[in-house]
């Protein structure tokens, strides 16, 4: 049984910078359309996802946090980006410092999706059309990149 490993780790160093593994999914419905998650600890935008617990293997935990955050279940992910570094670094509202190894899935829904519209970590889940997305500002760190990327028809694999 994986272990809530932020929580854990977050006992034993307080805020201080971390590295751990993020995962995060561009989850595109038959319309073209691509899911966001509302934060609600900063208001920006991102795609659905979260962390890595110990012992669980990575398509598992992206598995586990796509149901926790939307309630949708996916069955395939393609692997699209892995990031790195001080551009994944994120400064939580209560001072938690993590920097992330990211691990962005592209995943595909069909058919009439039931999911959260909100959760713990989010105030809103929703299908967007591409002329809708928000702007950069209102973006988490790296969200545009993949969907740029995805956008852009380029579905190889890129390590930064």
């Amino acid at each position: 049984m994986p272990i809530d490993y932020i929580p854990y780790l977050r006992k034993m160093v307080g805020h201080s910078r971390v590295l751990t593994v993020g995962l995060c999914a561009l989850i595109v419905d038959e319309k073209g359309r691509i899911l966001l998650e509302k934060r609600r600890d900063n208001g920006l935008y991102c795609l659905p996802g979260g962390s890595l617990d110990l012992d669980e293997k990575l398509l598992d935990g992206l598995k586990r946090e796509i149901l926790e955050e939307t309630g949708i279940k996916i069955e395939e992910a393609k692997l699209l980006m892995i990031s790195s570094g001080p551009s994944t670094r994120l400064v939580y509202p209560n001072g938690d410092v993590t920097e992330y190894v990211d691990f962005a899935y592209l995943c595909h829904v069909n058919g009439d999706v039931h999911m959260n519209e909100h959760d713990d970590e989010s105030v809103e889940v929703f299908f967007a059309e591409i002329k809708d997305l928000p702007n950069d500002e209102q973006l988490l760190r790296g969200t545009r990149k993949i969907i740029d990327k995805y956008l852009s028809g380029d579905l190889s694999l890129s390590i930064d």
